[in-house]
């Protein structure tokens, strides 16, 4: 995918990174003219952000909720000027590439949970592929629509352990691919999470080593 096939109103971070230092910002595409995407302006605390310092490495993602994220490396970002109104305007050397946005240890679980949408009153049976500190993957048979996804609420039971204890997580879905033999997977990021989560990767952590 090329930057300029993005359209209107989609939504991209910004991702700028310099030496140990990365930061995220969120940005609205405001148009495309001659392969480079128009930019709203991005701004920080009211002042509008500078991306032209050459140790500043910037990398664009897009999310759409369908597949894998995907990102833009050793992106451009310079203010600019179109029928007298000012953008950032963002340009990338190369197509896109697919990218896991988890790069932090995961654990397998294949383990079955309960998923509760927000807006929707029962609870769905799901089987929970992977965990991190960050991310869940699971397992669905039904489609969860756009609309009912604000949050997913899911939880679950290690019944491995000496003492069962749930586990509970806020997510809010990245990407989603349908299965061939039926239902859906579902890679979301971590918006909230008991205190117990971090505790229980690491201990099973432990476990598989």
């Amino acid at each position: 995918m090329k930057i300029s096939e993005l359209k209107r109103g989609q939504k991209v971070t910004i991702r700028c990174k310099h030496k140990t230092l990365l930061v995220d910002v969120d940005a609205t595409v405001a148009g495309v003219r001659s392969e480079v995407v128009l930019l709203e302006l991005i701004r920080h605390d009211g002042q509008i952000v500078d991306f032209t310092s050459p140790h500043v490495h910037i990398i664009t993602i897009y999310e759409d909720g369908l597949d894998m994220p995907k990102a833009w490396t050793n992106c451009r970002i310079q203010k600019r000027t179109v029928d007298g109104k000012q953008y950032h305007a963002l340009a990338a050397p190369k197509a896109s590439v697919k990218v896991n946005r988890r790069k932090v240890s995961r654990i397998l679980l294949n383990k079955p949970g309960k998923l509760k949408i927000s807006n929707v009153p029962n609870g769905v049976d799901i089987m929970i592929h992977d965990l991190c500190v960050n991310g869940i993957g699971f397992e669905c048979p039904v489609k969860i629509e756009e609309q009912d996804i604000r949050h997913l609420y899911i939880q679950f039971l290690d019944e491995d352990r000496e003492e069962e204890e749930e586990i509970k997580v806020e997510a809010r879905v990245v990407w989603k691919k349908e299965l061939h033999g039926g239902g859906f997977f579902y890679g979301c990021r971590l918006v909230n999470a008991g205190e117990n989560l971090g505790y229980y990767i690491a201990e099973k952590m432990r476990e598989d080593r």
